[in-house]
């Protein structure tokens, strides 16, 4: 029995070796499989071993039952947490509604303090937040005064990835998810978490071991991409970008931002195959010169999802940069922490304004690429 490979998380890289699937997290590796050769198993452990080594990664590897995998696990310098039973059922038919939360950021922190406080969970909740499962329609999270839960849709089944209070099991095993699609509950716990889901009614099929490497010197503290969406950083970034800028979301009035002092403004409605490929080549490498050593930036799309991410540590091996340049059906910016510098595109008028010390670095490179810019306003 192995994990479900899904999407990429956010923020993630997922690479497969034969039967193994690693995703690199930038903060952490995981492992996952299917069947496994009967030969060769040590060579492909080191390959494993080495892959996260060169990212730094400190790697999980779950074990289901699988007894010469854990010997060359432990080989390999691996150390192991207590083995905890895989539990299943079918659904329930209980359609009482549970008392679920959606993007409310302050109910998700509590059940973050109540996640620390439990555990170990099958999905650590900090995990299951970077990944913004809490905006996931696959996912559920449930929050019943001190009481908390989180689940995900994995193939036919609600699998839970954490639950902080024993006597909250026979609420998720009896409920109906309202999925015709998935056709079981599945969890992993020991102790009494493991034993209250078993008088409510889950049987054990196998067990898990999950397995532990350190990486080589100290990890990266965070993601190189990180979702903003219900998060207050998100809101207070556009508060900010508004009030600077005099944002004004328009169809008709145009350029839509009070365009800053040292910024041009280029249309960008007609770009050919070659010159819409140009584009984010270009604001790329100049973003990523324009930063200051460790210096993050926001991707913001308006009325959706934006993104915190690390310039330095996306594209090439990492994941890939977040959001577009080109305005595509809405407005999309790009920002520094303290709005420096940076791009606004507008969807209707169809243009990329660059501002700051952007401008500098790319101006002739972009006009070469696209022509004269519409509009510059000098320093």
């Amino acid at each position: 029995m192995n994990n479900v490979v899904q999407l990429p998380p956010v923020g993630a890289v997922v690479e497969r070796d034969g039967p193994v699937v690693r995703t690199h997290y930038g903060t952490h590796g995981e492992v996952s499989h299917g069947p496994l050769p009967e030969g060769g198993l040590d060579a492909l452990v080191a390959r494993q071993v080495e892959a996260f080594a060169r990212r730094n990664e400190p790697v999980v590897w779950p074990v289901y039952g699988d007894a010469r995998l854990a010997e060359a696990l432990l080989a390999a310098g691996f150390g192991a947490e207590p083995a905890r039973s895989v539990l299943v059922c079918p659904i329930g038919t209980d359609t009482t509604p549970l008392p679920r939360i959606g993007p409310d950021w302050a109910s998700h922190q509590r059940v973050a303090e109540l996640a620390a406080e439990t555990g170990p969970h099958r999905r650590p909740y900090a995990e299951f937040l970077a990944d913004a499962a809490h905006l996931d329609r696959s996912s559920e999270v449930c929050l019943d005064g001190d009481r908390a839960a989180w689940l995900e849709e994995i193939g036919d089944a609600m699998v839970v990835g954490g639950v902080t209070d024993p006597g909250f099991a026979a609420a998720l095993v009896d409920h109906d998810w309202g999925r015709p699609e998935v056709r079981f509950l599945r969890a992993e716990a020991g102790g009494p978490l493991r034993e209250a889901f078993k008088a409510a009614g889950l049987r054990e099929v196998t067990t898990v071991t999950r397995y532990h490497l350190p990486s080589p010197g100290e990890p990266a503290r965070t993601r190189p991409v990180r979702r903003l969406f219900a998060e207050p950083e998100h809101d207070e970034i556009w508060a900010r970008f508004s009030e600077e800028f005099a944002f004004r979301p328009d169809m008709r009035d145009f350029p839509g931002i009070t365009e800053p002092a040292h910024s041009a403004t280029w249309h960008v409605g007609d770009l050919d195959d070659a010159r819409l490929d140009a584009l984010p080549d270009i604001v790329h490498k100049g973003l990523r010169e324009s930063v200051v050593d460790g210096e993050e930036l926001y991707w913001l799309d308006w009325h959706h999802a934006g993104y915190r991410f690390d310039p330095a540590r996306v594209d090439g091996a990492g994941p890939r940069w977040p959001g577009f340049v080109f305005p595509d059906g809405d407005y999309h910016i790009h920002l520094t922490p303290d709005l420096r510098l940076g791009t606004f595109g507008h969807p209707w008028e169809e243009t990329v304004c660059v501002f700051g010390d952007l401008l500098t670095r790319i101006d002739a490179e972009l006009t070469a690429a696209l022509g004269a810019p519409i509009r510059r306003s000098e320093p």
